[in-house]
């Protein structure tokens, strides 16, 4: 569970509500991550519950007291020496960033009032709970050390300083119109992504919640006016409904039914497979999510977490190498500068920090840089070193960067292959093929099951049959198996997804056959939920596998494109009428 930072708003607001002024009567650790006070307030007693395990960090209030180890922890001990019999007294949110501070007021010495800190860092899997006085860690939940971390260490004794604060404009605070202003016209990522990181507040959930309320494609790469106009509004919508005196609160579960999110409003954009549940109080909500057994296989959420977390690291570095092939392609420039200044050397000065030439290219003034050092003609070969270093970066630089390319695509399509493996034989395939890629270490002991799982199979008449693949093996199964030449295959387009393969006894088939293969293969991609989803349609003769290339990949030509919103209804029906999850 990933609560945002306009969640963290809501919930601060409640807990001030209810426990400012309470006094902290017990404290205990139920487990090494997870802490409780039991509280004293004016007609009743509650427990504040603080868990910083990575999987889903929270707080909420329960009526319930938890049970205790039969040893209290060191951290534990410390936290009753120093907070037992203190008065909460102020509870507060850094900006709206995932950190949480309670201020806890206590009498020490010569009657004087001391104030202490337990600082709640909410952020996933570094999630943490830090005591603090005056500035200073007095202990941890986590110890962070400087081997760790050299900026910002966790330690007793060592100064307390919060994560790399959030930069970007309030999603709550900020008027609607000035955040769609701040968005670019044209966006060379996922368009949420150019979104979350012009604001604070708000993390990928939330803002496709606003696209979808925006009525704008997630796979859009252009805003026009109208599209500035309605994303302006579901922004304003956020802000009323979160500052809502009685805002209703939405949480999103997964088909694994885990929790993914709590919504501080409404929600209208509910993922496939996903489900919600709402409740008229933030502390409701998490106590339900953290209530919730998990269906999902352990197996296929750790393949997700290993996936999601090389996909991160394969984004970094195409930003990266995207940055320097920017750098490379000035090349030109540094060649125009040295051939020109060979071309005037009798007219710079000796030691000169600068000068102004003309470009022999094109008889503009050239301002350049020298160091005075050098000559004239050691400047000259200065730049002409630069070009040539620039021109040998530019051809590995670009290399890189479609080895980068190449990476995340696939590393993408296996994402969607985990979300949409339904048996436990499609989630070993899928470490298999991680295991190849050097993705994930290989296993002495685990041998590859002799046994493969099937493409979905669907029989659309007595004369069309439609395949579809479900992971990169059946989708090279489905493609180059089960495929002949004069069969039809469907991938979307540019977007990950499954190969869908139509087979008929018929010269062509039947246009409902067809139509129902372009939904199946938007379905099964990652748009699905989208509209107007681009979907290619070739012969099978025309799609080829490139020696080396990884599980899953293809190209292909004289393709033709469709667009479609695939119906959910009827492709329920299909698939479930065919036994098919």
């Amino acid at each position: 569970m990933n609560l945002e930072g306009i969640t963290l708003y809501s919930l601060a607001e409640y807990l001030k509500r209810e426990i400012t002024g309470s006094r902290i009567y017990k404290i205990g650790a139920p487990s090494d991550r997870t802490l409780y006070f039991s509280l004293k307030r004016e007609s009743d007693t509650i427990n504040l519950i603080m868990d910083v395990n990575g999987g889903s960090p929270a707080i909420w209030l329960s009526d319930k007291t938890p049970d205790n180890p039969p040893e209290p922890s060191a951290f534990c001990m410390l936290l009753r020496k120093h907070l037992e019999e203190g008065k909460i007294t102020q509870i507060c949110q850094k900006g709206l960033d995932r950190i949480l501070e309670l201020e806890i007021s206590l009498l020490g010495r010569s009657s004087q009032i001391v104030t202490k800190q337990i600082v709640l860092e909410l952020t996933g899997k570094n999630a943490n709970l830090i005591f603090t006085e005056d500035g200073k860690i007095i202990d941890s939940i986590k110890h962070i050390s400087p081997l760790m971390n050299s900026v910002r260490v966790i330690q007793p004794g060592y100064p307390y300083l919060p994560p790399p604060e959030q930069t970007g404009l309030s999603i709550l605070t900020e008027d609607p119109e000035t955040i769609v202003a701040a968005m670019p016209d044209e966006v060379n990522k996922n368009i949420w992504k150019t979104l979350v990181s012009q604001t604070t507040g708000i993390g990928k959930t939330t803002a496709l919640e606003l696209f979808y309320r925006a009525n704008i494609p997630l796979q859009a790469t252009y805003l026009t006016p109208m599209d500035r106009k309605h994303l302006a509004e579901a922004i304003f919508f956020l802000q009323t409904a979160v500052k809502d005196p009685t805002p209703q609160f939405t949480a999103l579960i997964s088909k694994s039914n885990q929790c993914q999110t709590i919504f501080p409003f409404p929600a209208a954009y509910i993922p496939e497979g996903c489900r919600t549940e709402t409740f008229s109080s933030i502390n409701d909500a998490i106590r339900y999510a953290i209530q919730l057994n998990p269906a999902e296989t352990p197996e296929q959420e750790l393949l997700k977490h290993i996936v999601a977390a090389e996909i991160r690291k394969a984004e970094k570095k195409k930003e990266v190498l995207q940055h320097e092939l920017s750098k490379a392609n000035g090349a030109e420039e540094q060649r125009i500068i040295a051939d020109s200044l060979m071309a005037a050397l009798y007219q710079i000065e000796k030691s000169a920090l600068s000068c102004t030439i003309p470009n022999i290219y094109d008889g503009t003034p050239l301002q350049v840089e020298l160091s005075p050092l050098l000559t004239p003609a050691e400047n000259a070969q200065k730049y002409y070193k630069k070009y040539n270093k620039l021109k040998r970066a530019q051809k590995e630089v670009a290399m890189q960067l479609s080895e980068a390319e190449d990476l995340l695509a696939y590393l993408e399509s296996v994402e969607e292959s985990l979300n949409f493996s339904s048996t436990r034989l499609e989630t070993d395939e899928i470490r298999e093929e991680l295991q190849k890629a050097g993705i994930v270490p290989s296993s002495k002991k685990k041998r590859p099951s002799p046994i493969k799982s099937k493409p979905v199979k669907i029989a659309f008449s007595d004369k069309t049959v439609i395949f579809i693949g479900r992971n990169n093996r059946q989708n090279d199964e489905v493609t180059f198996k089960i495929g002949a030449r004069n069969d039809l295959w469907l991938h979307t387009q540019k977007i990950p997804g499954s190969h869908v393969l139509v087979k008929s006894l018929l010269p062509e088939p039947e246009p409902e056959a067809l139509q129902t293969a372009i939904q199946l293969a938007a379905w099964f991609s990652k748009a699905r939920g989208g509209s107007q989803i681009p979907v290619d349609c070739v012969l099978r003769s025309n799609v080829k596998k490139p020696a080396g290339s990884r599980p899953g990949f293809v190209i292909f030509t004289n393709q033709k494109t469709y667009y479609t919103t695939p119906d959910e209804n009827y492709i329920k029906t299909l698939l479930q009428k065919k036994g098919i999850t």
